[in-house]
Parts: C-alpha cells; sequence; structure tokens
C-alpha cells in the first residue's frame, strides 16, 4: 500500500464529518459557479437601457445560453423568472438573489473549512498517536542507533507535512477541483468555441507543472532531513549545556549549529526555488488565456457579430476565476509531494517490527518463588564483538547478588537482559524454570523495580516523580517510601514540598537528591525483585551510609541484584560475581573472594590500599 494510501486510512474514523465537509464543499462549488452565471443577466439589463431596446416598465426577453444550454435548465428557468417582469422588478429580484446566493456560498465555504481542518487535525493526532505508541513498543536497541532529534522531527515536522498534504486532499482536490469544473462549465456554456481555443494553452501548463512537483518532493526530503540535524543539535547542546560551558565550548557548538543552520538554509532555498515558480507560472498562463480570448472574442463581437457583449463578458468573467482554483491545485502536487516524503519516513518508523515483542501463547510470568537462573547467557549488539560470553549464575529468591568488574566487563547488560530490555543472543535467563521469552514482559516488568546510574526524573511534582508507574499511591505511601530513601527531609525543605516542581530533568535538585528520588520510586512500587545499577553512585559519603543501610534493611525482603564499583556497598552482599570481558571469572563472598588472589583481590586493594 502506498503512502498516500495508508495516510487516507487514518480518515477512516472521521469518515461522517468528511462526508458533511464534502456536502459543504459541493454546495460551495455550487454556489460560486451560479455567481458567475449572475454577470450575463446583470449585463442583459445593463445593455437593454443603456441601448433602449427595452423601457424600464417593459420585460426584457430572457437571456439565451447558447450551445449546452440544457445542462443549465435550471438557470435558463431563473432567468425567466428574473426578466419576466419589469426591469426595476428584475433588478430587485437580482439583488436579492445575488445576497442570498453569497450568503450561502460563504456559509458553505465557512463550514467546509472548519470541518477539514478538524478532520485533517483529527488524523494528525490519531497518527502522532500511533506513532508515539509504536515508539514506546521499540526495544531500547532501536533508540540506541537513532538520533533524538531525528525522532522528535518525526513527530513534529513530518507530521505537519503530512498534514499539508491530507489539507490539499481534501480541500484543494474537492472543493477547487469542483469550483473549477463549474466555472469551466460556464464558459463552454457561454461559447464552446472560445472555451476549446483557451484549452490548447492549458495542458503544456499542466505538464510543466507536474515537472515541478516531481522536483518537489525530493528536494523536500531533503529540507526535512536538514531540521532534523538542527533540531539534533538543539537537544544535544541544551541538555548537555552544564558540559558545553565547563569545557568552554560555547563557540564550538555555535558554529556546529550554524553549518546545520546554514544546510537547512541552503535545502530550503533550493526547494522554495522550484516552488517559488509554481505560483507566477500558472498565473501568467492564466493571464495569457484570458488575453487570447478577449481578442478572440471581440473579432466575434465587432467583425463576425456572432457573440452577444453580455456572453463574452460572462465567458472572460468565468476564466478569470479559474485563476485561484487552478492556482491552489497547481500547489496540490507539490504538497503531496512535501508530505509523501515525510510518509515514507513517518509509515518506515510505524513498520519498523519490535525487537522485544510477547510470542503467541505468552504466560504471565506468577512471582517468582524459588530462583532467577542464568543459563549460559550470550549477548552482542548488531555491531560489534560480544558483550556477554557464556554466563551462568543464579539469583536464589530473596538472595543478594552482586556483579562486579571493570567498566565495559558487561555487568549492566546482565542487569538489562532480565529486564528484556535486550533479548540473549545465547543461552536463556529462566523465572523459577520458566525462559523470559515464553512469558509476557508486562508480567516480568512488574515484579521488577530498577534504580539506575542515570537518574532520569520528569519536570514534574516531586509526588509525581516518585509516584511515577504507580499514579494511585497514597500520599501516605508516597511519604513512606521517601523516608525508606532518606528523601523525606530534603523534600520537607523544598518550597511546596511534594508539589514541588523539580524542573526538567530534575535540574532543581543536587545529584545526590535526584538519586534518592528515583530510589524512593522504585521502593514505592514494592517489587519483589530489585535492580540497582551504582544507586549509589550519585551520593555524598553520609548520603551513600543513610541510603546504603535502608537499603540493607529493604534488601531482606527482596531479590536484589546489584552493580556497584565501590566494593564497600557489596561487600555484605550473599554472593559476589566478577565479571572480566564478558565473562564470570570469579564467585563467591566477599571474604572468599579477598582470600584468593585474582580479580576482585586486585581490585580491593586498589581501593582499600590504604
Amino acid at each position: 500500500m502506498t503512502g498516500y494510501a495508508r495516510l487516507l486510512r487514518f480518515l477512516g474514523p472521521h469518515r461522517v464529518k468528511l462526508g458533511f465537509a464534502m456536502a459543504c464543499m459541493v454546495l460551495y462549488s455550487i454556489t460560486a459557479t451560479l455567481s458567475i452565471t449572475m454577470i450575463q443577466p446583470f449585463m442583459r439589463l445593463m445593455f437593454a437601457t443603456a441601448t433602449g431596446t427595452a423601457a424600464a416598465s417593459e420585460p426584457i426577453s430572457p437571456v439565451p445560453l447558447g450551445g449546452f444550454g440544457w445542462i443549465m435548465g435550471p438557470v435558463q428557468a431563473w432567468n425567466h423568472w428574473l426578466f419576466g417582469t419589469r426591469q426595476l422588478v428584475g433588478f430587485e429580484r437580482l439583488c436579492l438573489a445575488v445576497l442570498a446566493l453569497f450568503l450561502l456560498k460563504n456559509l458553505a465555504d465557512y463550514a467546509s473549512s472548519y470541518l477539514s481542518v478538524a478532520v485533517e487535525q483529527a488524523a494528525m493526532r490519531d497518527l502522532r498517536r500511533a506513532l508515539y505508541a509504536h515508539l514506546q513498543k521499540l526495544s531500547l536497541g532501536y533508540y540506541h542507533g537513532k538520533r533524538t532529534g531525528t525522532l522528535i522531527s518525526r513527530l513534529t515536522n513530518d507530521v505537519e507535512a503530512l498534514r499539508e498534504t491530507l489539507s490539499a486532499s481534501i480541500s484543494n482536490i474537492v472543493k477547487d477541483g469542483l469550483t473549477l469544473v463549474g466555472y469551466v462549465g460556464v464558459t463552454f456554456a457561454a461559447s464552446w468555441r472560445l472555451a476549446l481555443v483557451s484549452m490548447l494553452i492549458v495542458p503544456p501548463a499542466a505538464l510543466a507543472l507536474t515537472s515541478i512537483g516531481r522536483k518537489m518532493r525530493t528536494r523536500s526530503g531533503r529540507t526535512q532531513e536538514r531540521m532534523a540535524e538542527i533540531t539534533n543539535v538543539l537537544q544535544e547542546t541544551i541538555t548537555g549545556a552544564r558540559v558545553v560551558k565547563a569545557f568552554g565550548m560555547e563557540h564550538h557548538e555555535a558554529e556546529r549549529f550554524g553549518r546545520s543552520n546554514t544546510g537547512y538554509f541552503e535545502a530550503f532555498v533550493r526547494m522554495r526555488r522550484v516552488s517559488a515558480a509554481m505560483k507566477p507560472f500558472s498565473e501568467y498562463v492564466i493571464i495569457l488565456v484570458a488575453v487570447v480570448i478577449a481578442w478572440t472574442g471581440a473579432r466575434d463581437i465587432f467583425v463576425h457579430h456572432t457573440l452577444p457583449p453580455e456572453r463574452l463578458f460572462q465567458f472572460v468573467a468565468a476564466l478569470l476565476a479559474t485563476i485561484s482554483p487552478i492556482k491552489a491545485l497547481s500547489e496540490v502536487n507539490a504538497r503531496v509531494a512535501t508530505g509523501m516524503g515525510a510518509a515514507d519516513r513517518i509509515f518506515s518508523l510505524l513498520d519498523t517490527t519490535p525487537a522485544i515483542e510477547d510470542r503467541a501463547g505468552a504466560i504471565e510470568l506468577a512471582p517468582l518463588a524459588e530462583v532467577i537462573r542464568y543459563e549460559d547467557v550470550s549477548f552482542a549488539y548488531d555491531t560489534g564483538a560480544p558483550v556477554l560470553k557464556g554466563v551462568s549464575f543464579d539469583v536464589p529468591r530473596g538472595a543478594v547478588v552482586a556483579l562486579v568488574g571493570a567498566s565495559g566487563a558487561g555487568k549492566s547488560t546482565a542487569l538489562d537482559l532480565l529486564a528484556r530490555f535486550y533479548e540473549p543472543t545465547g543461552g536463556r535467563i529462566t523465572f523459577d524454570g520458566v525462559d523470559l521469552r515464553a512469558a509476557t514482559v508486562p508480567s516480568l516488568r512488574r515484579q521488577l523495580g530498577i534504580v539506575t546510574q542515570e537518574t532520569i526524573l520528569f519536570h514534574d511534582t516531586v509526588r509525581a516523580n516518585i509516584a511515577y508507574g504507580k499514579e494511585a499511591a497514597s500520599q501516605a505511601e508516597i511519604e513512606a517510601a521517601a523516608h525508606a530513601a532518606h528523601a523525606y527531609d530534603f523534600i520537607a525543605k523544598l518550597p511546596e514540598g511534594y508539589d514541588t516542581v523539580i524542573g526538567d530533568r530534575g535540574v532543581r535538585l543536587s545529584g545526590g537528591e535526584r538519586q534518592r528520588l528515583a530510589i524512593a520510586r522504585a521502593l514505592l512500587r514494592n517489587p519483589p525483585v530489585l535492580l540497582l545499577d551504582e544507586a549509589t553512585s550519585s551520593l555524598d559519603t553520609e548520603s551513600e551510609r543513610l541510603v546504603q543501610d535502608a537499603l540493607e534493611r529493604l534488601m531482606r525482603e527482596r531479590t536484589v541484584l546489584v552493580i556497584a564499583h565501590r566494593l564497600s556497598t557489596v561487600q555484605y552482599a550473599d554472593r559476589i560475581c566478577v565479571f572480566d570481558d564478558g565473562q564470570i571469572v570469579q564467585s563467591g563472598t566477599h571474604a572468599e573472594l579477598v582470600a584468593q588472589d585474582g580479580v576482585y583481590a586486585r581490585l580491593h586493594a586498589l581501593q582499600f590500599r590504604d
């Protein structure tokens, strides 16, 4: 299915409102066409008085419609009603008809515009919702391979480009297309010969506009990519403002942004250089047609006497009226081409298959009763050497198992595999003998409380951040979690206590305070299994001691996997697994490992040599 067809599917839930919008567009096109036909009776009345062919008290013969008059039967009947009376009465009736007709036309225009906007925005809302929901299903591996600004651009710039495509499809093609058909019909009714002459110029112009539209699609895609680069630079430098300033790289980042900004400028100007030609080109073509027709019509009036003057005026007015819909329709191709480039990128994202999905027949994972077991687990990212190589160890229920080793040894990856952020490339991990891949992801993660070395907080209140993942938590539960994480005292000192907004990523708090909030958030869920990845890394000595005391009390009732570089925080673990180059090279208690001449003893000596 093409991107355009897939886009139109988002209109399905709103087809009733879309139907009303199209009905109003049809009504607008009819009334717009009828408004042009008012010119001929108006000119008939004017010429009748000016030439003395009728007195003000006498009726005027109906206006002949010429060729194709059978199509305009209702208009002919109206002409009989208008001219079958005194001239003054005819003017009065004409004025009333004009007022009624234009009122109906403008009401239809308003209703169609409002309804079409409501439909297109509802469709874009649904598309953004589908995109965001799909992003939530994708694994961490997908995010690691994409720049944040690029993904944000998909939900903002690309969706906006699709909105313009949808707007062009609904409004321009239907309303302007039908209006153009009506105006062309009036030109043929006034003089089919002159109308055919005008058609000799239009097809070549249409081919030229189509060629311009094809170029627009290519250049629009390049422009969107340049905007994504700007978004990437902004996202990186704003979130990393502390590092930029600390290293004095403001000038460097300004130059980097300048290059991206210039790239977007150049791409946009190249795109507009093509699109800007469409309006003047199409307008000049229409003017050329009008001038040629006016000259030909004048010869028919003054030389050949085959065309009544009022019909020439109506023909020229109808032909000039086609300028607006033709200009709008000439832009449709460019707008659709722009949107199709965005559609390719958006639907490519929607078509990305999540790496972590529940298998058919996946079961609900029961609460841990006995043991978590790593069985010959291996893992490697898509590009790179293996991170884990045949790792095997057990985590009995209620035990505290520590993973230690140098950075890059595979400790954090082992925890990520347990949470099913990634799938093992070899071996398996089991809960009481059940392969995690045979269980549903939600039933697994409900049992886990995770605190990572990178503290992620949201621009919200302290209460909302602690209750994240358990929005129905009571104030008493939130305060109990804060007490357990030794966060209660500093929260009480905040300007609005638990209602204090902590800023983006918690910038209004210190590193230790942010980490304690993250620990409180994990504890509030009261999970049976805790995963602590450098959970105390951001705390000063006093805060670390307080939090470690709280964690030790909580560990007695939970199964815990903890990663720590500071061996003092894990020396009381029931078991310590020492990782080196993706493998477990030692395993035992703190005392056992210190007594051995191995990696752990060397790490211990380095940290406690004083």
